[in-house]
């Protein structure tokens, strides 16, 4: 508890600080380009076509490799940035929230009503390193009932336009197989819900651990998901390597990941991959067709003969921009040859996911979430859809109030929400 109470404060501190400072107080990218949030982003951190450029270059400007230009020349070989230019800070809490059928008390699943929900903190160093090299650390800080933990969710480097070409660019570190998707998973238009087909539709997850032994006792055979071992959604970071390249409206992106961590049994390796196509200018700038592909393995470590499941992942999106509008739709089609690594149980995975959005003014937001997810087993199931409202007192400060009305199941049994959410970034 006392935990929970420390990184409330610490939380409730930076947002009040936040609030209290003038509008100058803004994510490092405003302040080295003396530019306003909304250049990049429409209700961070979804990101405008022009955020998105600015992402891929190394975070220097479009059709530019500014990156020594933007810092102090100590020498002809050293350039050395600002530290505010590279180290932001982020904050998440939820201020209220009440669900329904999610606390269970005598056996009846009741309603449940939190108040001031701490969600975590991020301090995060992203930027160019110097002319073409391109940095993003997103450490997250979060608190359970014992104690705080602290972890990276994104880490990598880029080097970028090699050869002096936009066709040629590297990431290396814990990574996204989907950045480049229409549907990424990741800088939503309403951040603080996941989308369920890429987060919650991972490989092998049919059994239980305890079952698992059950079954398996006295065979000499352990399955992979009994630990979890290298159980991987689409959306995770993972690490890996990435090379993508771009020209005129057309992008590919291809890679390889060791599974979700790098002490993952995995011999055999993830690969992905991206197509996309986008148009470049005009009211539907930004707007694209993307196709995304993913072959993985999940595995477990042991000296005894082990099961294997084999899966692949398949995500066809379209993104469509339209001058106030922002609108996302994507289906996804997987399948694993080996579910609950246990009996070679086949499990089809289906998804369509979706977003709209529209920035109503420069402080207000209105934007819409779809789910639904459907397996052979059930187990990953989902059915909901999203609305939110967003008002941003700040560039920098966006504060939500957001439902999620659940249309899985018996009526009685759905798992409704609404609540508030404020996010800030500076």
């Amino acid at each position: 508890m006392k935990h929970q109470k420390l990184l409330l404060f610490v939380t409730m501190l930076v947002a009040g600080i936040c609030l209290s400072t003038d509008a100058q107080a803004l994510s490092q990218f405003a302040r080295k380009y003396n530019v306003n949030c909304q250049t990049c982003h429409t209700a961070f951190p979804r990101l405008t076509y022009f955020g998105e450029q600015f992402k891929r270059n190394a975070y220097q400007m479009p059709e530019t490799q500014d990156g020594d230009e933007t810092k102090d020349k100590v020498n002809d070989e050293l350039f050395i940035d600002k530290i505010g230019n590279l180290f932001g800070v982020r904050v998440s809490i939820s201020p209220v929230k009440y669900e329904w059928n999610r606390l269970t008390t005598e056996g009846v699943a009741r309603e449940r009503l939190s108040f001031g929900n701490p969600n975590w903190l991020q301090f995060f160093a992203s930027g160019n390193i110097f002319k073409n090299t391109s940095l993003l650390i997103e450490t997250e800080i979060q608190s359970n009932k014992s104690s705080i933990q602290a972890y990276n969710n994104w880490f990598m480097v880029g080097y970028h336009n090699i050869f002096d070409s936009s066709l040629l660019n590297v990431r290396i570190g814990k990574l996204s197989a989907l950045d480049h998707a229409a549907q990424s998973g990741r800088l939503r238009m309403i951040p603080s819900l996941s989308i369920d087909g890429l987060a919650n539709v991972k490989s092998a997850g049919g059994y239980t651990a305890a079952a698992q032994a059950t079954a398996l006792a006295g065979s000499g055979v352990t399955a992979a998901n009994s630990t979890q071992d290298d159980q991987v959604a689409y959306a995770d970071a993972q690490p890996g390597v990435e090379v993508f390249g771009y020209k005129g409206p057309f992008l590919y992106s291809v890679g390889v990941a060791n599974g979700k961590t790098l002490t993952d049994a995995n011999k055999y390796k993830n690969f992905f991959g991206t197509l996309r196509a986008e148009i470049e200018k005009g009211d539907f700038a930004g707007s694209n067709l993307t196709q995304s592909g993913y072959l993985g393995w999940d595995t477990a470590n042991n000296t005894r003969a082990r099961q294997t499941d084999k899966f692949w992942r398949s995500l066809t999106g379209a993104n469509l921009r339209w001058k106030k509008f922002d609108v996302i739709g994507a289906f996804l089609y997987g399948k694993d040859d080996n579910w609950n690594l246990l009996t070679n149980l086949n499990q089809t995975s289906k998804s369509i996911m979706g977003q709209a959005g529209y920035m109503l003014t420069t402080k207000w937001f209105l934007a819409m979430q779809y789910d639904w997810v459907k397996g052979t087993d059930g187990s990953n199931d989902a059915n909901f859809l999203s609305p939110s409202v967003t008002f941003m007192p700040r560039e920098n400060m966006r504060l939500d109030l957001l439902g999620r009305i659940d249309f899985k199941g018996a009526a009685a049994d759905r798992k409704h929400e609404v609540g508030m959410n404020i996010r800030t970034m500076f």
